[in-house]
């Protein structure tokens, strides 16, 4: 008996070492309708949720994102964790990832709870494009992808209508840091123009901020127990995808 409680506490804490240490690269190719043909096999790496951690500029998330040879980089906010100081710990990094490629970024809740504008600078100074209730057209052989950021919804400082053109000519592609609007209790209040996102990349959950075996999240920090949808990967929203990156 002994012996089956040891392996069985043997199991739990490896597994629990795998969920919250080891780097897992998913790669997912999403169909878009309509997306011009120069954007085909367009390649976009996601990081979320660094909570002000520093990461080895040689290290395995670095090197994964350099091996995928992508084309584009989004940050999906939560760079800091408790005080806005704490972006001088991710800097490195987000420099290192900006001279890889293109780098986007959008806020998230821990941000505008410390100093959104001070950490924003900071990111701008590292080469970062920082997307406030904004959107930029990349443009690639002559046609255009429309790429907009909202503000974190979580905390009432997004707003869409700002975020998007007001009209959306080419395929739109939304940053976001939570998946708010897309919950069921929100669905009835989304915006409207939610419907003209193609894709939308989103983190905040964690992949459930606990998670048990054969059981899945408890909450997803947003309230609701035991929730079986927006916790993490792709999925079909209305018109578009919805993709949660765990962080």
């Amino acid at each position: 008996m002994l012996i089956a409680v040891l392996v069985l506490l043997a199991l739990a804490v490896a597994w629990v070492y795998v969920e919250t240490v080891v780097l897992l690269v998913e790669y997912v190719e999403v169909p878009i309708v309509g997306l011009p043909q120069s954007f085909e096999g367009f390649r976009i790496a996601q990081v979320s949720d660094l909570h002000g951690h520093s990461f080895s500029l040689a290290g395995k998330e670095m090197q994964a994102i350099q091996a995928a040879q992508v084309d584009l980089i989004a940050a999906t906010g939560d760079f800091v964790h408790s005080s806005a100081k704490e972006i001088h710990r991710v800097l490195p990094f987000m420099e290192k990832l900006a001279a890889i490629a293109p780098v986007y970024a959008v806020s998230g809740n821990h941000d505008h709870k410390t100093d959104w504008r001070y950490i924003a600078a900071r990111l701008r100074e590292a080469g970062v494009t920082v997307l406030d209730n904004s959107h930029v057209r990349l443009l690639r052989g002559g046609d255009e992808l429309i790429l907009a950021g909202v503000n974190n919804p979580y905390t009432g400082h997004g707003c869409l209508q700002k975020a998007l053109p007001r009209h959306a000519d080419a395929p739109v592609m939304l940053l976001a840091h939570s998946p708010t609007w897309f919950e069921p209790w929100n669905a009835k209040r989304a915006p409207q123009r939610l419907r003209e996102v193609s894709l939308t990349l989103v983190g905040h959950t964690h992949g459930g901020q606990v998670k048990l075996p054969f059981i899945g999240a408890i909450t997803t920090a947003n309230g609701r127990l035991f929730p079986r949808q927006n916790v993490e990967g792709l999925a079909r929203h209305g018109n578009g995808w919805l993709y949660i990156n765990r962080g």
